[in-house]
């Protein structure tokens, strides 16, 4: 698992883009000072000598050409995540072309102004995780591939799956595999009428076969740890096996035991027996699994 990433200095370039921010860290729980986070810059308060990555955050329609020129003159390593609004294609294009940015992993365009605050939140909850480069950001169909973004050190990441390389989606309509939700955390992709969800890793090992090859090697071990998780859990909270509406005790000890997987609806009903949301549950397991 990789170190924490070196927290980005971020530069809200205009109005717009430092209200998307401070709301996205209002609604996360982040703030400066905290886990290496710094203050939101501006303009007249961005030091040439910064170490950390820059991060400018920008409204396309907001992007000078003098404004860009002074960003180069700062000699830093330069994301830019920029905010189309409603702004035109076209026009967009000529903004971008200005920035000269040859390796698109520096750059990332969020197109509506809906999508930016969950955007920008699971970029920083991300950004915030030790296992950031497994966080899924953002995520949309290319025809009969499925495009996933997360953050990395020098940018953003983009993988490409194919729909042949995930069978458990084959045999569904188009329709329904365009309906599916980004856990808030980034944790896994969740087709809720299929009740199908997946994670980065499970992405990379369908077009990896090493990482395939890794990933089995390491299931039998994680599903007993995960499970020795829940049933500690269960048991702090005094909870027995029959306590877990809508599963047996016999389903309840397999997973317990790490006989087989915790599909993300097994853990929404452990979650509801807990009266804890799904995301609260499982950074419970987390802390009990790293502890």
């Amino acid at each position: 698992m990789p170190e924490t990433l070196q927290k980005p200095e971020i530069l809200a370039a205009d109005d717009y883009s430092k209200s998307i921010f401070i709301k996205a860290f209002s609604k996360s729980g982040l703030k400066a000072g905290r886990h290496g986070w710094r203050a939101i810059k501006n303009w007249g308060n961005v030091s040439s000598r910064g170490v950390a990555p820059l991060l400018v955050a920008w409204t396309v329609a907001s992007i000078e050409r003098n404004k860009v020129r002074d960003l180069r003159r700062l000699k830093r390593d330069i994301m830019f995540l920029l905010f189309q609004c409603d702004l035109p294609p076209q026009a967009v294009v000529d903004r971008m072309a200005w920035l000269d940015i040859r390796d698109d992993k520096r750059i990332y365009c969020i197109g509506t102004s809906k999508e930016g605050e969950p955007f920008v939140e699971r970029f920083l909850l991300a950004l915030d995780s030790k296992d950031y480069e497994s966080r899924i950001i953002d995520a949309w169909w290319e025809d009969d591939t499925l495009v996933i973004v997360s953050p990395r050190e020098d940018g953003f990441n983009k993988l490409r799956v194919p729909l042949q390389k995930l069978p458990v989606l084959q045999d569904h309509k188009k329709e329904d595999l365009k309906n599916y939700e980004i856990d808030e955390d980034g944790i896994f992709i969740y087709w809720p009428d299929m009740d199908i969800h997946l994670g980065w890793e499970q992405f990379e090992q369908a077009i990896d076969e090493g990482a395939c090859l890794r990933a089995k090697q390491r299931s039998e071990i994680f599903n007993k740890a995960y499970g020795a998780a829940i049933r500690d859990l269960r048991q702090k909270y005094g909870l027995r096996q029959s306590d877990i509406k809508d599963l047996t005790p016999r389903q309840v000890g397999r997973i317990e035991k790490g006989e087989c997987r915790a599909t993300h609806n097994a853990l929404t009903k452990f979650a509801k027996a807990h009266k804890m949301s799904v995301s609260n549950y499982m950074n419970e397991l987390a802390n009990l699994l790293q502890s």
